[in-house]
């Protein structure tokens, strides 16, 4: 249930509540109001007929078909019954009476003064219908009802529009939270002109924003900062390799190992240099240098960046250029390369031993290429592989990188990467735009 639902069940149960009591009470008092004005008619009627009673001689005035009379006459200690209706009530006074045919009276009872008749003392008792008295109290009760359900649905809709206009700067807050997607470019949401809770809420978020975006600069100048100062001591370290290995000096059983030694100082070197470019404020977006490039040029040289690290895992790379690019693909040339490294080193890594992993690509609105590879595992997680840090195989050489950078870098290109593992095969396809808008 939303806050704005919420806020209006309460408001509605408050005031439904307030308003049946102040109600009941107004209803209450209503109702007595109605019994003492046909009580104060009865009355008045019942003065009259007393005006008209004689006691010598007897004259007595008669009443109506619906009403029941009764006089009597005390003088001297005695009393007598002068009159009687038929069906007159059994008990007299102020309250409703019942008879035989259960119709309810209200009866009144009034005296002569001793100025009236100084010798004795005539009462008459009125006894009157409440049928029209029950009607009124009836219909004002449903009334009272009608207007308590009407006033409570007219509450809850008034207070759905108005908790939703007192909730609409919460809102805007949430619509302007969700509008940042770039860490880099977080801007403060506007402070609302009242000072106050939404004032607070907005400000401490500002803050908040703030706070991350410092920690995201901080952590994005440190990778740019290690992989700048790393990039001397490694260039040093491979030209030294170089130097070596081209050298005479070097005997063949060393050859190998010193081989091997500049392939993984060539890969920290090109891993170096994802991280100086992902760590960029813009996201490398101004570093794109698109250039025409061959597709299957570049496909093969990366295999043959990678012969000697699929020899290590018994696994050999295949291409198949079915549908060969016709067109020069504009791209930049580095950014692609590594992607394409980092996609062929994951599968040979993930790859079956003495399996291929079978490159593919093919030109249609968009250059698609795809690398395959068997692997041990019918299925896996493919969502997660393009998170940071995330290994399918923890036991496995790596940092759980590779990935996660290729899909920045394909983000940076303006190209998608999907990722499926099914029925024993690891499949990355890997969509470029042929002219893409940097």
């Amino acid at each position: 249930m939303s806050l704005r639902s919420r806020i209006v069940l309460a408001v509605t149960a408050v005031f439904a509540s307030i308003s049946l009591l102040a109600g009941w009470l107004m209803l209450s008092r209503a109702e007595v109001s109605l019994q003492n004005a046909f009580d104060r008619t009865i009355q008045t009627r019942a003065d009259w007929l007393l005006s008209l009673v004689s006691v010598d001689p007897v004259i007595l005035p008669l009443p109506t078909d619906t009403e029941r009379m009764r006089v009597t006459y005390r003088a001297y200690g005695h009393n007598r019954e002068l009159f009687r209706s038929p069906g007159f009530p059994d008990k007299d006074g102020g309250i409703r009476e019942k008879n035989t045919l259960e119709q309810s009276y209200r009866s009144v009872t009034t005296h002569t003064t001793s100025d009236q008749l100084p010798t004795g003392d005539v009462s008459l008792t009125l006894a009157v219908p409440d049928a029209s008295l029950r009607q009124d109290i009836q219909r004002l009760r449903w009334v009272f009802g009608l207007g308590w359900l009407l006033s409570v649905v007219l509450a809850f809709g008034g207070g759905y529009v108005v908790a939703g206009w007192l909730l609409k700067p919460i809102q805007q807050i949430v619509s302007r939270a969700n509008e940042i997607n770039d860490t880099s470019f977080i801007d403060p949401i506007p402070l609302p002109e009242s000072r106050d809770e939404l004032y607070q809420l907005t400000d401490t978020l500002n803050r908040m924003l703030g706070r991350i975006r410092e920690s995201v600069e901080l952590q994005r100048n440190f990778f740019g900062a290690a992989a700048h100062e790393l990039r001397t001591p490694l260039a040093v370290m491979k030209t030294g390799l170089e130097v070596t290995i081209g050298s005479d000096q070097v005997d063949e059983r060393t050859t190998p190992f010193l081989t091997g030694q500049l392939d993984e100082v060539s890969r920290l070197t090109r891993l170096l240099e994802e991280f100086l470019t992902l760590s960029r404020p813009d996201e490398g977006l101004l570093l794109v240098k698109p250039t025409p490039t061959d597709l299957s040029s570049l496909i093969k040289k990366c295999a043959g960046f990678l012969t000697a690290v699929a020899a290590d895992y018994d696994v050999k790379i295949r291409t198949d250029g079915g549908g060969e690019c016709v067109l020069p693909l504009l791209v930049d040339a580095a950014k692609l390369e590594h992607i394409l490294l980092n996609l062929l080193e994951n599968a040979i890594k993930y790859a079956v031993s003495g399996s291929d992993v079978i490159v593919t690509y093919q030109q249609a609105e968009t250059c698609v290429i795809i690398v395959q590879n068997q692997t041990l595992r019918e299925t896996g997680p493919t969502l997660n592989l393009m998170q940071p840090y995330f290994q399918a195989d923890p036991f496995r050489e790596g940092h759980g990188l590779g990935l996660w950078i290729s899909h920045r870098l394909t983000t940076i290109l303006g190209g998608t990467l999907r990722l499926d593992w099914q029925d024993y095969t690891f499949t990355s396809t890997l969509n470029l735009p042929i002219s893409p808008n940097f």
